[in-house]
């Protein structure tokens, strides 16, 4: 731990020195504060509220505030708290308070619920001013894990939202061993997360993917770190280390997260310190040379006023497929660390730091031709070996680094202001072997560098506890700029470009195949052809540069109509500016020949162009409303509209043609139910349709009569979309529960544009977007000895067809195939440890996770083989107080 903060500390002074003006001011707050010289807390459970005298100047003549904590006393954020017989009540703030106002003097009922906890109920007498009432829930002895969400704004258990929204929180990232984003997806139904490097992973909700190809770009897929947003694929792939829970909305939320928020949101939400001193580490080994070592420790240094924690990582793992020039493919190397900082000089001031840091530098990716031989003449995606002439030279990797000041003034427990500052700057960088072949015909590679400034200010309110929301202002700010290189052996590249259908680029024995000399004319009087020699060494380069902006204001809002009806409502209006700049040109070897037949020449694929731009402002507004009715504290009905929007793309072509693709459009139609039974079983069941325009999609262009070639965004006119997500948790008993997951997904692109024209893609379904997916498992533990635990966390998740082309290119597509995963092992009590043993894929099911990328423009598509069957171990050391069991245990097994 000490290694890993003290390599933050570098990384923090060396790339932003300006930060130190952030601390010195944190610093001066420090020391002007008043806060120590306030009288400290009498016991742990007793909150320092402002004297009754002072609040009844600012509050209606009668109201109840208190906190609600559990058995430990440890606050419970989000539990449910409501007046009997009124239209009142609140969800307590994240600290575990709350503050119900506007009640009347004499007797009434409170009532606290929480899932997993057992309700309190409690009659008192009001008096007028202020009235105090604190609250413990017990845990019930056979309970559901509670799930605390933020996707409001404010801390709410997952029941109470009305909208699509899953979890996956630190307990089952725990329990099912997941360490990376493919996996972690599977439990989210609607949600497909596709990592087949370092750099750029796809995030698709509901069929609608995140990938950008242009830096002024924006995802419809938006992701967040802590409240901030991540704006670039590259810098989206965070390790999950640390965390507390990772929130996926689902259907456009571009009311809360912004203009980026399309088609659903993705929300990492890491641990904060506490007030106790903990900490944990875990060291790990496996197949493919796996190497795992990550941990953490949270010191409280002020005793209920400055807490830190640092936390870090390392995970290597060899590549699964062997490349005979050299190194190998599909592999793994990260390693991070984050420093975290909470201080409360006062019961109403609060500020938190996070400095996150992670660095990825991992083999590069196994693009696999189906039908050409290795060098070891082995033919086959699933074969293992692959000839990519590049050897080691091939890799993607990945550098973040981010920091953000989050300061909250509370006025009240749900009222109160926010302010999140946040730089974040990520580098990526990618080379790859595009035909997945010894030859050297497609050699290509990406390096992209953004860098970021975010500042929201927000303000939650409540209102006579019934009208509760949040209103407020961002502005965001990001440079970015692409470089696409590409090198090719144009004596190889001839059996692609100069012949229908396209030669083979090698042999049986996977050895290249090459063409010196192409005929360019014939010498009448000497009577024999003239010819030309190709290039071997060809170097260009096509260059981009982005500066991005956007101020942003939006409110939400949710108003109690009634004990049972609920209306709730948000808008947001944002003003977008975007440049982009683009130049092409050759940058080494010698001139490209073929070039000269596709209109490029000197080079190839990038049209040579001189430093040009394209700006754009734009001025969008998007907005949401539903109802919700219910059915009593443990059970919700719910139906909402929303209309998303996906900015305009601005983009130059291969060719240097500037292109401004229309904004895209979704309105989206969802209803649904949640509710818990017994405090043993959970359902959340969503259905939804969902109507597209000037729906973008990503292709590679060719235009026959020129033979020019783009990678592109293009305008693919109108699609809808339809199908319906269900979750389902069940304690059966003590030592034994259950969890489902289940997705139907029915996407089309509609048979004619919004202009009434003929759809190029009518009729088609959308890439990633599997019409059945489903996630079963359970997890189960039983006591040995009185000190030692057994556990088991098996898992099954199964998707059905899908492509991964909006063509829907026959041969470029992955059958119905399923995933079987288990982590278990022995948990001691005294030392707290865990070992435990995992395996992925255990039937080492055969399955691709991407086909046709760059090779296919040239005739000759490639795929990229999923892991096969893995196996690995576990030692993990919480050398302090033991967390909180999935299930508590009854005192006959203590």
């Amino acid at each position: 731990m000490i290694l890993t903060f003290r390599f933050l500390v570098i990384q923090f002074s060396k790339k932003f020195r300006f930060m130190k003006i952030t601390g010195l001011l944190l610093l001066l707050v420090m020391l002007s504060t008043t806060a120590f010289t306030q009288s400290k807390k009498r016991d742990k459970v007793k909150r320092k509220y402002r004297s009754t005298e002072a609040v009844t100047n600012e509050m209606p003549s009668v109201f109840i505030r208190g906190s609600v904590y559990d058995e430990d006393y440890n606050a419970l954020p989000g539990a449910t708290v409501t007046i009997d017989g009124t239209a009142k009540g609140v969800n307590t703030n994240e600290d575990g308070e709350y503050l119900i106002t506007g009640l009347v003097e004499g007797r009434t009922r409170v009532r606290v619920s929480f899932i997993g906890y057992k309700t309190h109920t409690a009659d008192i007498i009001l008096r007028k001013g202020q009235n105090v009432k604190n609250v413990m829930l017990p845990l019930d002895n056979i309970h559901l894990e509670p799930i605390l969400v933020n996707s409001q704004k404010r801390e709410q258990q997952i029941l109470d939202v009305p909208t699509a929204i899953s979890s996956v929180s630190a307990q089952a990232m725990e329990q099912s061993n997941i360490t990376d984003l493919s996996l972690m997806s599977e439990f989210v139904p609607g949600l497909y997360i596709r990592e087949q490097g370092a750099n750029r992973p796809t995030f698709a909700i509901r069929g609608l993917s995140s990938d950008e190809v242009s830096p002024s770009a924006q995802p419809r897929v938006s992701v967040y770190f802590n409240n901030v947003p991540i704006n670039r694929a590259s810098g989206a792939s965070l390790e999950l280390y640390d965390m507390d829970r990772v929130e996926v909305l689902k259907g456009p939320q571009n009311t809360l997260f912004g203009r980026s928020a399309q088609a659903g949101a993705v929300h990492y939400v890491s641990k904060m310190p506490t007030g106790e001193f903990n900490g944990s580490m875990t060291a790990g080994y496996g197949e493919y040379g796996q190497k795992e070592v990550r941990g953490f420790v949270n010191l409280p240094l002020i005793k209920d006023k400055l807490a830190v924690r640092a936390a870090g990582i390392y995970n290597y793992r060899d590549g699964y497929v062997e490349n005979t020039f050299g190194g190998d493919l599909m592999g793994k190397n990260t390693y991070g660390g984050r420093f975290s900082v909470r201080f409360k000089p006062a019961w109403n001031h609060k500020f938190d730091l996070v400095v996150n840091y992670q660095k990825d530098d991992t083999p590069g990716i196994a693009f696999m031709p189906d039908s050409l031989a290795n060098t070891n003449g082995t033919v086959g995606i699933f074969s293992g070996v692959a000839s990519h002439e590049q050897g080691t030279n091939l890799g993607t990797g990945k550098e973040v680094f981010d920091v953000t000041l989050n300061y909250r003034l509370y006025m009240s427990e749900h009222n109160y202001w926010t302010s999140i500052t946040s730089y974040r700057t990520n580098d990526a960088s990618a080379r790859w072997d595009g035909d997945g072949t010894a030859s050297a015909a497609i050699d290509m590679a990406e390096n992209s560098s953004a860098s970021q400034f975010y500042q929201e200010i927000r303000g939650n309110f409540s209102q006579n506890s019934r009208l509760n929301g949040v209103l407020g202002g961002s502005y965001w700010r990001e440079t970015a700029d692409q470089t696409y290189w590409f090198s090719p052996n144009e004596q190889q590249l001839a059996n692609l470009l100069l012949s229908s259908p396209p030669m083979p680029l090698v042999d049986n024995n996977g050895q290249p195949i090459s063409v010196p000399v192409i005929p360019v004319g014939y010498d009448s009087i000497n009577n024999v052809p003239i010819y030309v020699d190709l290039p071997t060494n060809h170097q260009e380069e096509n260059y981009s540069k982005a500066t991005n902006s956007a101020l942003e204001g939006f409110i939400d809002v949710s108003y109690q109509l009634s004990r049972k009806f609920f209306v709730s409502g948000g808008a947001r209006i944002v003003y977008d500016r975007y440049k982009l700049g683009n130049e092409a040109s050759m940058t080494g070897g010698d001139p490209s020949v073929l070039g000269g037949y596709l209109g490029n020449a000197p080079n190839v694929f990038f049209r040579p162009s001189d430093w040009q731009e394209i700006s754009k402002s734009t001025l969008s507004f998007t907005y949401h409303g539903g109802v919700k009715y219910r059915l009593n504290e443990y059970g919700n009905l719910f139906a909402n509209y929303s209309r998303g929007r996906r900015p305009n793309v601005l983009q130059f072509t291969s060719t240097g043609e500037k292109q401004v693709l229309d904004a895209e459009t979704l309105d989206n139609f969802e209803a649904g139910f949640k509710a818990a039974f017994f405090d043993r079983i959970f359902v959340d069941v969503t259905g939804f349709y969902q109507l597209y325009k000037n729906f973008q999609t990503r292709a590679w262009v060719a235009d026959a009569s020129t033979g020019e070639f783009n990678y592109i965004s293009k305008d693919g006119g109108q699609a809808t979309s339809y199908g319906a997500e269900a979750s389902l948790r069940v304690a059966v008993i003590e030592q034994l529960h259950l969890f489902a997951n289940y997705a139907w997904l029915k996407t089309e692109f509609d048979s004619t544009d919004v202009d009434g024209q003929t759809q190029e893609y009518a009729g088609n379904v959308f890439s990633l977007a599997p019409e059945h997916s489903l996630n079963v498992g359970f997890h189960a533990r039983v006591n040995i000895t009185p000190t030692i635990q057994l556990f088991v966390t098996p898992s099954y998740a199964w998707k059905s067809h899908m492509y991964f082309e909006d063509a829907n290119t026959p041969g470029l597509e992955q059958d119905a195939y399923g995933l079987l995963n288990i982590n278990g092992g022995l948990e001691l009590d005294d030392p707290n440890l865990i070992l435990s043993v995992w395996a992925s894929n255990v039937l080492d099911e055969p399955y691709i996770t991407s086909a046709g990328n760059t090779g296919s423009l040239f005739g000759v598509p490639t795929f990229v083989p999923g892991p096969p069957r893995m196996v690995g171990t576990k030692l993990t050391w919480n050398f302090t107080k033991k967390p909180k069991p999935y299930f508590k245990r009854s005192k006959r097994n203590r």
